[in-house]
């Protein structure tokens, strides 16, 4: 992106932020409402302009956090209760919350798939990109650059 990116960080961190104070104040709202309205109100405010921002590392942690915390407020939860209980695998005893950065690479590889059914200039660019990506990276195929990228605790 060619512009700064800070106002529309913010963007993103103020809707976060006023879901959390929302789940906070609505404590009648039962668990499954408040969950309903993170997966409809977050997800979607993230996959949209997540994917144009630049998240430097330290502001893609405070993101995550906040994302963290209005979960916990979803489950009605103290801001003190553990982490781990929400991003572990179900498997492993964890609740598996989507996190941010599996959100936006969901919403990157759906454009990425839009992009490649058409032959419309948008093909060549993702082609270019994705090239530049791998080079960057230091990777051969798709399958070394999400490893590169994507470790398990990051993407789920």
């Amino acid at each position: 992106m060619w512009l700064d990116s800070t106002a529309q960080r913010r963007y993103v961190m103020d809707g976060i932020t006023e879901m959390a104070c929302f789940l906070r104040k609505n404590r009648d709202l039962s668990i499954e409402n408040g969950l309903r309205l993170i997966e409809c109100t977050l997800a979607p405010l993230l996959a949209f302009s997540g994917l144009v921002i630049i998240w430097p590392e330290k502001e893609f942690k405070k993101l995550t956090a906040a994302f963290v915390r209005c979960n916990k407020e979803a489950w009605q939860k103290s801001p003190n209760t553990s982490t781990a209980l929400f991003t572990f695998p179900k498997d492993r005893g964890g609740l598996q919350m989507k996190m941010p950065r599996a959100i936006i690479c969901s919403a990157t590889w759906g454009h990425l798939t839009w992009c490649c059914e058409f032959d419309d200039g948008t093909r060549q660019l993702a082609e270019i990109t994705y090239r530049d990506a791998l080079e960057q990276h230091g990777c051969l195929d798709m399958e070394d650059f999400e490893a590169e990228i994507l470790a398990w605790d990051q993407a789920s």
